[in-house]
């Protein structure tokens, strides 16, 4: 039996223990007791977290995981630090005063950072500089005429920092893009793919894998005539990703570091190439 949270909570003080307590109660008492683990962290690595926890309960029948939704980098790692959850998964490296809490982080994949769309008949992709275009509100209507709806994400998020990353011009739309009246803030990675797939004509930012371990309709633009794809950001010629960590903290019990010891195994690291992760070690080719 599985349990799966539907919806997040302010992760301060007694909200921390609701996670840790409803995850526990939604498990037979021996599981409760022992093989009871639970993931959280960054909307990006939870999709492909689910299955690779379906994957490693079903060869350890004695161990049940809850991947609870997303609480966001900062949040996993509050969480963890607090025994909430027993192993989070991050989109950065941890910082000093993480280090200094004992907390561990490994990459695990890398995933290419996207910009996607629902739109079938879109084009394949855009040029860089189209794109910051389309957020700055200059390129408006897609080819056929139908208006361009973008969607944002906090100017806190991973996605924010890596789009401002991506050019001057890319930083410069995005000053546009907050000035810009009507546009949709999506707060959490899955909010923003689904976003992106219920809004007619929308274009978003979201990753390679959490579209294809999520089942999301929709599609991975190119960019600069570069498809997105582990092989692309193997070989560099697509520079733009997301890097997924794993992290323990002192109260991470052995049957969690296990699981990690699981997603680096080679039945772990298939399941990651299918969902659209690069392996971390391995070439344009997946292997190691």
């Amino acid at each position: 039996m599985r349990f799966r949270i539907l919806g997040c909570w302010p992760l301060r003080g007694g909200a921390l223990l609701l996670i840790a307590a409803a995850a526990a109660l939604a498990l037979p008492a021996p599981a409760a007791r022992a093989g009871a683990l639970t993931i959280g962290g960054s909307g990006t690595g939870l999709g492909a977290m689910r299955l690779l926890a379906g994957a490693f309960e079903s060869a350890h029948p004695d161990v049940r995981i809850t991947v609870v939704p997303s609480l966001g980098t900062g949040g996993g790692i509050r969480a963890l630090a607090d025994g909430a959850i027993s192993l989070a998964v991050i989109s950065r490296p941890l910082k000093d005063a993480e280090r200094a809490r004992d907390m561990t982080a490994e990459e695990y994949a890398r995933t290419p950072f996207v910009f996607a769309t629902a739109k079938k008949d879109a084009p394949s992709g855009f040029t860089l500089q189209q794109f910051a275009e389309i957020y700055a509100g200059r390129m408006a209507r897609w080819p056929g005429g139908e208006q361009l709806r973008v969607v944002l994400r906090p100017r806190s998020d991973s996605d924010t920092a890596i789009l401002e990353g991506m050019s001057p011009a890319m930083r410069g739309a995005l000053e546009e893009a907050r000035r810009r009246k009507g546009l949709k803030m999506a707060v959490t990675d899955q909010e923003s793919a689904e976003a992106i797939g219920r809004i007619p004509g929308a274009i978003g930012t979201s990753t390679l894998a959490l579209i294809l371990s999520e089942r999301h309709p929709l599609r991975a633009l190119s960019v600069d005539g570069v498809d997105p794809s582990p092989r692309t950001i193997a070989d560099g010629t697509y520079p733009y990703y997301k890097r997924l960590y794993m992290v323990a903290g002192p109260k991470t019990p052995a049957a969690a570091r296990q699981f990690a010891g699981f997603v680096r195994s080679a039945e772990g690291r298939g399941i990651l190439a299918r969902t659209g992760h690069w392996v971390v070690g391995a070439d344009a080719d997946g292997r190691k």
